[in-house]
C-alpha cells in the first residue's frame, strides 16, 4: 500500500494543477511539464516495482493497472506541450474506462470498500474524458462537471487517501 499511497500522493499533486488548468489560472504549457513529469515519475517508480518483483505473482498486473495512470499523465502532458487536440488521449481514456471493471471487482473481493469505490470513482472521470476530448462533446457544461469531480476526486480518492496509506493507516 506504500508504493500505491505514493503514486496516489504524486498524481494529487498533479491533479491539482490540472483542476488550475480547467479553471484558467495555470497555463497549458505549464501544466504540461507538470504531467509529463508526474507521469515519468511514476512510470519509473512502476518500472522499478516491475524489475525488484519480477517474478512476484500479480507483479505484472499490478504494474498494469498502475500504468493506466501514468500513461494518462505523459500523453495529458504531451498534449499540453505540442498543443494537439486531445482526441487521442481521449479514446485512451475509453480503453482505461473499460479496464476499471476488473480490478474494481477485484479490489471488492478483498473486502477494501473504499479503493474499490476510488476504482469506481476514476472509471467514471475517465468515461466523462473520453466524451469531453475523445468525442469533443459535453462543451463548457461538462467542463464545469469535470473540475467540480476533480476537486472533489482530489481531496476524496487521491491526497487524503495516500495519506493514510503512507503512514500505514490504510
Amino acid at each position: 500500500m506504500v508504493v500505491l499511497g505514493f503514486v496516489m500522493f504524486c498524481v494529487a499533486g498533479v491533479f491539482t494543477v490540472n483542476c488550475a488548468n480547467l479553471c484558467n489560472k495555470v497555463g497549458d504549457k505549464e501544466a504540461g511539464y507538470w504531467n509529463l513529469g508526474f507521469g515519468l515519475l511514476t512510470l519509473f517508480v512502476i518500472l522499478t516495482g516491475i524489475v525488484q518483483n519480477w517474478f512476484a505473482e500479480g507483479t505484472l498486473w499490478w504494474a498494469a493497472q498502475v500504468l493506466l495512470f501514468s500513461f494518462t499523465y505523459v500523453y495529458m502532458g504531451i498534449v499540453k506541450l505540442t498543443g494537439v487536440d486531445g482526441r487521442g488521449l481521449g479514446w485512451w481514456c475509453l480503453f482505461v474506462t473499460a479496464n476499471v471493471p476488473l480490478p474494481a471487482y477485484q479490489t471488492y473481493l478483498t473486502g477494501d470498500i473504499l479503493l474499490t469505490l476510488i476504482w469506481i470513482y476514476w472509471g467514471l472521470l475517465w468515461f466523462l474524458f473520453w466524451i469531453s476530448m475523445g468525442l469533443q462533446k459535453g462543451g463548457a457544461k461538462l467542463t464545469t462537471v469535470l473540475i467540480c469531480l476533480m476537486i472533489v476526486g482530489l481531496f476524496a480518492t487521491l491526497w487524503l487517501p495516500a495519506l493514510y496509506m503512507l503512514n500505514g493507516w490504510w
